[in-house]
């Protein structure tokens, strides 16, 4: 199950859980089933709608009723290669937030799994762990601090022998 955000007005924050035949937006469940090319079709009011949606990136765009929304990618299970962005061993910031609190040390050692730090975004607070067995090198965020998508949250690195 993939969880998306989307607002409508800037105080209001909507949750949308994408099931394989439905979707749910907060506490409520619409079947939606595939019309090809794009096109959806769902029941909205009791009155049977068509709507598009694209993906692009981490973000769904959708058209329903004349209006259009962007809804954003939330998915703290998916982890970052910090190879691809070129800086080996490296935990990048899964979307924007601050740090709550850190669970390790500069130079201790660590098992892939191991709690590294606890993040906060959007009011969900997630840990970051290893993504591998090895030694902290760099922990640039202190508790409170805030961070972009794509910061490098911890960098661990092979224990010199």
């Amino acid at each position: 199950m993939t969880t998306f955000l989307f607002s409508h007005a800037p105080a209001v924050r909507h949750r949308v859980h994408a099931h394989a035949e439905a979707v749910q937006v907060d506490d409520v469940r619409l079947a939606v089933r595939a019309a090809g090319g794009g096109s959806f079709v769902t029941t909205v009011d009791g009155r049977s709608e068509r709507l598009n949606a694209v993906a692009h990136g981490d973000s769904v765009y959708v058209h329903l009723k004349g209006r259009a929304w962007r809804l954003d990618r939330v998915d703290p299970a998916r982890s970052s290669n910090g190879a691809a962005t070129g800086v080996a061993g490296a935990s990048l910031a899964p979307m924007p937030g601050v740090v709550v609190s850190l669970q390790a040390t500069l130079g201790q050692a660590v098992r892939q799994g191991d709690a590294l730090l606890v993040i906060e975004s959007m009011k969900l607070q997630m840990t970051i762990g290893a993504a591998a067995d090895g030694v902290v090198a760099e922990l640039p965020l202190a508790v409170g601090q805030t961070f972009q998508r794509g910061a490098v949250l911890v960098r661990t690195e092979e224990p010199s022998q």
